[in-house]
């Protein structure tokens, strides 16, 4: 086995000071180092680690620190200092830079009166929902653009693409439901909102277990905005389903009138069979002395005529040519999207 690098052992740290500036970007620090000056646990760094996978979003609250971990953000936030983890020999994307901007300037504006760490942690929710919004606005716009072509046509590739759609919304609906978890579960524990107080701890205010209405509003806020996304995504996925479950239905109706017609073309078949069977019969070299009558030629050819079209037009009319998509229309409107239900139609009409 290969021996672990020097380099496991280090993270790549983003440092802003109690005035909002950058101290240091991307600089190299030990995990022992940073355990020992932020007073954490080694277990809780593998929390905001960027290279040990996490998909579980978590709001963690220590002593001196408030850890975070959702989605783009790993940061650890204090009272008078914000430290961001970055993955290790990567370059930092365009995301995180408009974050870490954004961070910067909320630091240094102390007019809005929130103490530090709260400051801080606006800014991360803030770009936790910029990311889920941008994201939704892409699928919405990826599923409408695919749902307006399946109304002009539905072939393979377009519902292949649905299908392919279909996953990565059930993706971000998934990870937007676990941020919206992660924020409920902080809401939920008032020893957790209490602790989170940490210039108050630093400056040695004790407050009351109940005492925390502004960071329950500040929670609250975001966490009916992630709602919206998570609502929005449900109603999408929705209406891929129900999409999926008519284009399911067509081409199950198109492939029943591709049986209908073998169906058909076998009965027209067997009718032309049994009227060859009276020719052959009367082709035989027997005897059968309706060959001495003048018109006995011409009188059995119209009865094997009639008996192949009595017999092809009983088993045509038995077949049935009504199909049960021609109803559809009237009993599928009141539960899909207008489009689909034009779709029937037209499938209905062409046939």
């Amino acid at each position: 086995m290969k021996g672990r690098q020097p380099t496991d052992l280090l993270l790549r740290c983003t440092i802003l000071d109690k005035d909002g500036n950058v101290t240091t970007i991307s600089g190299q620090f030990k995990r022992s180092d940073l355990c020992t000056e932020h007073r954490l646990n080694p277990r809780d760094l593998r929390k905001i680690d960027s290279r040990i996978p996490n998909l579980v979003p978590t709001i963690l609250v220590r002593k001196e620190a408030i850890l975070v971990n959702v989605l783009h953000i790993r940061a650890l936030v204090k009272a008078d200092a914000v430290v961001l983890f970055d993955t290790y020999g990567s370059a930092d994307s365009r995301l995180h830079s408009v974050f870490l901007y954004h961070l910067e300037h909320n630091l240094k504006s102390k007019n809005s009166g929130q103490p530090y760490e709260f400051r801080a942690l606006e800014s991360i929710l803030l770009s936790v929902l910029s990311a889920l919004e941008a994201e939704m606005v892409f699928i919405r716009n990826l599923v409408g653009g695919l749902l307006a072509e399946l109304e002009d046509d539905i072939d393979h590739d377009r519902f292949k693409r649905l299908l392919h759609y279909s996953r990565r919304l059930a993706s971000f609906q998934n990870r937007a439901k676990l941020v919206q978890e992660s924020l409920e579960e902080v809401l939920e524990q008032d020893g957790d909102l209490v602790a989170m107080y940490l210039t108050d701890k630093m400056n040695g205010v004790v407050r009351q277990m109940e005492d925390h209405e502004d960071l329950e509003v500040l929670l609250e806020s975001f966490a009916k905005q992630v709602e919206e996304n998570v609502n929005e995504a449900e109603n999408i996925q929705s209406n891929v389903q129900s999409t999926q479950e008519i284009v399911e239905l067509i081409l199950d109706s198109n492939r029943n009138a591709l049986l209908t017609l073998d169906l058909k073309i076998s009965i027209l078949t067997m009718g032309i069979g049994i009227g060859t069977l009276v020719a052959g019969v009367f082709g035989m070299n027997l005897r059968s002395h309706f060959e001495e009558h003048e018109y006995m030629f011409w009188i059995m050819s119209a009865v094997s005529m009639l008996i192949a079209g009595g017999f092809s037009w009983s088993g045509l009319h038995r077949c049935g040519p009504r199909l049960l998509i021609t109803h559809a229309p009237h009993i599928l409107t009141s539960h899909v999207p207008g489009h689909v239900v034009r779709n029937l139609g037209s499938q209905k009409s062409a046939k």
